[in-house]
């Protein structure tokens, strides 16, 4: 697939984010002539090395896949220069590549990541879960609230955000005593790779073993983070709300930093304002 006008560029990478396709946005912002490519052109490079888009051929590409493959390894934008000759005082902030076109031109590329939203997966009504839907969705998450059917209690169905059935980054029950055990099944074999409990431990202990006697599998039990959140002395439900969204975006942004043992939350572990 070839784009060639930086507006269908844009485009593409707004769908690429809305179908949660990770991508990196290289756009040249300066260009010495000869160069192929001018100030403007832009290209997307996706996660396996494909490229959309054009920023001045084979002189360009090597080192525009090289970057971008960084840039979507470790979040962070880049500025590239390639050219004959590196510049004679160093350019902070900026790596440069020795071209080894004949037209002996020089481009600055900027290179950024394009990242999907994380996806989030809220199970319950209760105020603690309305708020940490809006909050999450203030932060970039991309949300859905799940509910309780009225006439089968055990079954989960959305009640707001997208009905995307693909396996979320994260999953929060904050249904507050009203279907913990079906939410918890459904975050599990929904596949969440990070499951959040917002309960006491003791309370959590008790669903844990009740999931276990379901015949779901010890391992992904186990992993549920009771009480999940961050210890800020929280003590209203709004407040609760807040403590587990910071325990969200600390394992987003630094998911080994963030580990704990199975079963074992970032917070003090202390049941207040209505953890149950």
């Amino acid at each position: 697939m070839t784009l060639t006008v930086a507006e269908d560029i844009l485009d593409e990478a707004c769908r690429l984010r809305q179908a949660r396709v990770d991508c990196a946005l290289a756009t040249v912002v300066r260009a010495e002539s000869p160069t192929a490519a001018k100030a403007g052109a832009r290209a997307l490079v996706l996660a396996d090395g494909g490229m959309r888009g054009w920023i001045g051929g084979g002189c360009a590409e090597p080192a525009v896949l090289e970057t971008a493959r960084q840039c979507l390894q470790d979040g962070r934008a880049r500025l590239i220069r390639i050219g004959p000759s590196a510049p004679a005082s160093p350019i902070d902030g900026m790596t440069h590549f020795s071209g080894n076109c004949h037209s002996e031109g020089t481009l600055d590329i900027f290179i950024e990541p394009v990242k999907a939203k994380p996806t989030l997966w809220i199970y319950g009504a209760s105020p603690l879960a309305e708020t940490l839907a809006r909050l999450s969705a203030c932060l970039g998450f991309a949300v859905t609230a799940w509910t309780a059917n009225r006439d089968k209690p055990a079954v989960f169905k959305p009640r707001a955000g997208p009905d995307d059935r693909r396996a979320p980054d994260f999953a929060v029950v904050a249904t507050q005593g009203q279907g913990d055990l079906p939410a918890l099944t459904a975050a599990i074999e929904a596949d969440a790779p990070y499951i959040g409990f917002i309960a006491s431990r003791r309370k959590g202990k008790k669903i844990q073993q009740a999931l276990l006697e379901k015949g779901l599998a010890k391992s992904k039990v186990d992993a549920i983070r009771i009480a999940v959140g961050i210890d800020i002395g929280a003590e209203t439900p709004q407040e609760i709300a807040l403590s587990a969204l910071a325990a969200l975006v600390a394992h987003k942004n630094r998911p080994s930093a963030s580990r704990q043992p199975a079963g074992v939350s970032a917070d003090s572990g202390r049941c207040r304002g209505g953890h149950d």
